[in-house]
């Protein structure tokens, strides 16, 4: 059994760029290294919900569906555990995070002090702002419909583009070392999530200040805009744990 996973490994590894052997429609393997593609792939799951909170990542079954040897499933995973989208524990192997309030505080937190100073720098230094309106015109132009995955993409862009503009290279490791949390944020807002074009009315009038320099209307509204995802996603939260009581 070992010996075909490691056969699919080659194959995966000899091709461009990669697309993996699919479990369903959902996963696609397409970065440079089998390992990378891997976690790439489960990232994904994650972030659509097709991965609950909590649930087990079977070395045997997902090596299978993602057609890979289970040596290369573990240092996927441990990627995934650097990021803090998986957790190992001794008893239930590796299994989805899952976050409680005491958790999306924190990660709010920081991400609120990274987004606010990167606001106040791009205003202060007058940095151009690359890619931040293109991704409002993303959400605007969604459907209600529209994949979860290319909200949630839309959505990082823009708040990436802030960080980026601030032009500090260690914000930039800052925030990425946060970001894969962030996003697991976001996988468990969804059922709480507003409409596409009211997403995209939200980060205009993030932008509008921006572009006009008013760092103190920025600042009120990036804060707001932050207070109101920790406070959904605590609401999210609370309503998981009632389902699930």
């Amino acid at each position: 059994m070992e010996q075909s996973t490691t056969e699919g490994v080659e194959e995966l590894e000899s091709t461009e760029a990669g697309a993996g052997k699919p479990a369903g429609d959902e996963i696609r393997l397409q970065t440079v290294s089998v390992v990378e593609a891997a976690a790439d792939a489960l990232r994904q799951m994650i972030l659509d919900g097709v991965l609950e909170p909590g649930e087990r990542l079977r070395e045997n079954d997902f090596s299978r569906r993602l057609g890979i040897a289970r040596h290369t499933f573990r240092a996927a995973t441990q990627i995934l555990i650097g990021e803090g989208l998986l957790r190992r524990s001794p008893n239930r192997g590796v299994q989805l995070a899952v976050l409680d309030a005491e958790d999306i505080a924190d990660i709010f937190r920081i991400r609120a002090a990274l987004e606010l100073e990167a606001v106040r720098l791009v205003i202060t230094s007058g940095a151009e702002i690359q890619g931040a309106a293109a991704a409002v015109e993303r959400l605007n132009g969604f459907a209600d419909a529209a994949a979860w995955r290319s909200i949630v993409d839309a959505d990082m862009s823009f708040h990436r583009a802030i960080i980026d503009a601030a032009g500090s290279e260690r914000m930039d490791r800052a925030y990425a070392a946060v970001q894969a949390e962030i996003l697991l944020c976001m996988a468990q807002l969804r059922p709480h999530y507003n409409h596409p074009d009211e997403v995209a009315e939200e980060h205009r009038e993030l932008l509008e200040p921006l572009l006009g320099g008013d760092l103190k209307l920025a600042e009120q509204r990036f804060r707001a805009h932050l207070d109101d995802a920790t406070e959904n996603l605590t609401k999210a939260l609370n309503a998981r744990k009632e389902v699930t009581a």
